[in-house]
């Protein structure tokens, strides 16, 4: 319930269209009332043959006789009646003068604008009705627009926000929640935040006032008749309650198995060429037909109390209505003013009043009904709230520093000061490692799966932080410095590529986005990527590589990642195993490469490649999270020889 009202108290940013809308709402439920109220007596009394006039003139003056005989009476007897009854008299008769005056006013009025003709009248006031009615659509579609406007722009600015924050998470936080669980949250939990809103600010406002302004002019009628129909309506709130816990929980089920239906579809879809490789075809369609008979199965819940609920809430609407129909029908047939020993109304009702009170009545039943609806559209808007909030309160493990320093200019030395880091307590990855590298050295480390090589880059890279010692640049801890200033001197090219479904050109481009053609193509020349783009791709450097590079063979992609990283022009360039699919002539022009690089930054190389190792200053062995300098034994390979 706190993250719904977080998004109510974001949507007071447009409070002005919010405010407009609510008058719309106002306007709606005003003219909803009043055609109820005005159609059945001007139907009744234009049908009888007479017009407004002559009815509010014969009703004028039956007030009038009220008047003179409750005067007459206080004449005739002064002496038989007490104090409290000559004072009620007294006021009988002036709320008699009072509505002779009233109706007279509304005579002189009326006849400025409606004719004598009942005829006439009734087609006049039909005419009236269908104005007020296009009126009341009119609002009802401003209404709508404006809540639609505000509710789309605030779940608009929730998807940026969420997705901004994903972009920021740390990898700790990001793995909690998963690519599945942040894709759901950006658009089935934010799809189901905008119907909340939209129902939260249009018909939960909307509804409530056009039934008040049902219930107003039926207490103008007769109040107490009013309280005796809602004698039920505990019972009711009672109803509503209980089934919207129902539906709240079948709510939060259907966004979390939305999570897992989204985790489903990205693995097998993401990885469908392992899929078909394996020949899991089958195993891949059990699971998204398992997860999806899930969700289907939670959302029958939903349609099921949902469908539950509204005929328990229309049942006790009906009961309502049959109370007030029983009432008022023994107090006009039989004339009388009580309903056994409860006063109803001081004088007889009509049956005009009592059908206009049984039209308010019915009017009011029918936004009653549509709040049964509403409630379970708020209650998912609630639940998907849940989500987005947590995601954007969420706190980071990585914290910014309040004050970052700033290392001016190029660094001169990486320093590594006793690291240790475990993803679990009990499971230590890397134990009291120390390097000195100088700004320009090469270094190579070695070292079998899961030796912790890595993780010490994810650390480089600052996407953990050491459990304890220190990873520093000329003196000053990482976790001081500002994570963009880390990441825009370091570049890393690993084994798994990752490409964008974008041209050649962009790709290599992505990272440098000021970088011009020309220097695109020489950082391409230098990662031996220029000649396969120009002659093996149809559309060369303006080439769709496809979904994660897919239409590009692994070496490809590797090269064209390298080339990436070359034109950024980092003072640290890692590589993580980044030629692991390249062929070994391409390695070897690849080294003449790096080996032309060295000393315009610091190279730290992951591989098993001989090639690449022979450029390194130093060579270490990581060995169950321990960093083991090792001889270095020079490799001279060249191209023949590969």
């Amino acid at each position: 319930m706190k993250s719904f009202w977080n998004a109510i108290r974001d949507s007071l940013h447009h409070a002005p269209a919010l405010v407009l809308a609510t008058l719309c709402s106002v306007g709606i439920a005003f003219l909803w009332g009043s055609n109820i109220g005005a159609l059945y007596p001007v139907v009744e009394m234009t049908l009888n043959g007479e017009s407004i006039q002559s009815w509010l003139e014969k009703g004028a003056q039956s007030a009038d006789a009220e008047a003179q005989a409750i005067k007459q009476q206080l004449v005739a007897a002064p002496n038989d009646l007490s104090e409290n009854d000559r004072i009620s008299l007294d006021r009988r008769a002036a709320r008699a003068l009072q509505t002779r005056d009233y109706k007279l006013w509304l005579v002189s009025w009326a006849d400025r604008i409606l004719p004598r003709n009942p005829f006439q009248t009734i087609c006049w006031i039909m005419g009236l009705l269908m104005v007020s009615t296009l009126i009341k659509h009119a609002l009802m579609l401003t209404n709508d627009l404006l809540i639609g406007h505000v509710s789309t722009s605030i779940v608009r600015d929730l998807r940026i926000r969420v997705f901004d924050s994903a972009l920021a998470m740390d990898r700790k936080t990001y793995q909690a929640y998963g690519t599945s669980g942040l894709l759901a949250a950006i658009t089935a939990a934010a799809d189901g935040l905008t119907a909340g809103l939209i129902h939260l600010f249009g018909a939960a406002i909307r509804e409530p006032l056009r039934i008040a302004s049902c219930l107003i002019m039926a207490s103008l009628i007769n109040w107490r008749l009013l309280l005796l129909s809602l004698v039920l309506a505990p019972a009711l709130v009672a109803i509503v309650v209980f089934f919207n816990r129902k539906i709240r929980r079948a709510a939060s089920g259907i966004l979390s198995r939305n999570a897992g239906f989204h985790e489903v579809l990205l693995e097998a879809l993401g990885n469908i060429f392992t899929v078909q490789a394996f020949t899991m075809e089958p195993y891949e369609r059990e699971r998204f037909r398992q997860c999806t008979q899930d969700m289907k199965r939670v959302q029958l819940k939903m349609v099921f109390w949902t469908g539950v609920g509204k005929p328990f809430t229309e049942m006790i609407g009906v009961a309502m209505v049959a109370i007030t129909v029983c009432a008022g029908a023994y107090l006009v047939v039989n004339k009388q003013t009580h309903l056994l020993f409860l006063k109803v109304c001081d004088t007889p009702m009509s049956v005009t009043d009592l059908l206009i009170f049984f039209g308010l009545l019915i009017g009011a039943s029918d936004p009653l009904r549509k709040l049964s609806g509403v409630s379970v559209m708020i209650y998912q808007g609630m639940v998907s709230s849940e989500l987005l909030y947590g995601i954007l309160n969420a706190k980071p493990v990585l914290a910014e520093p309040a004050e970052p320093k700033k290392l001016l200019g190029r660094h001169h030395q990486l320093s590594l000061k006793n690291v240790s880091f475990h993803y679990h307590p009990n499971q230590p990855v890397l134990s009291d490692v120390s390097l000195e590298v100088p700004f320009g050295k090469t270094i190579a480390i070695l070292g079998s799966n899961g030796s912790g090589k890595s993780t010490l880059i994810q650390l480089l890279c600052r996407y953990y932080d050491p459990v304890s010692g220190s990873i520093q640049l000329d003196d000053i801890d990482l976790k001081e410095l500002a994570l963009a200033d880390i990441r825009n001197r370091i570049t890393l090219v690993s084994q798994s590529t990752e490409l964008f479904n974008r041209t050649v050109f962009e790709n290599i481009q992505y990272g440098s986005p000021n970088a011009t053609k020309e220097e695109i193509e020489i950082a391409a020349r230098m990662a031996h990527a220029h000649e396969f783009i120009t002659q093996s791709l149809a559309d060369g450097y303006n080439t769709i590589v496809g979904q994660g590079g897919q239409k590009l063979s692994g070496g490809q992609r590797q090269r064209i990642a390298l080339a990436r990283a070359i034109l950024r022009k980092p003072e640290i360039l890692i590589l993580d195993e980044s030629t692991s699919q390249i062929d070994m002539s391409s390695e070897i022009q690849i080294r003449e490469t790096l080996q032309a690089m060295k000393g315009q930054m610091t190279i730290l190389i992951i591989t098993h490649r001989e090639a690449l190792i022979a450029l390194a200053d130093e060579v270490y062995n990581m060995q169950a999270g321990v960093l083991i300098p090792t001889e270095q034994q020079p490799l001279k390979l060249d191209s023949k020889a590969a």
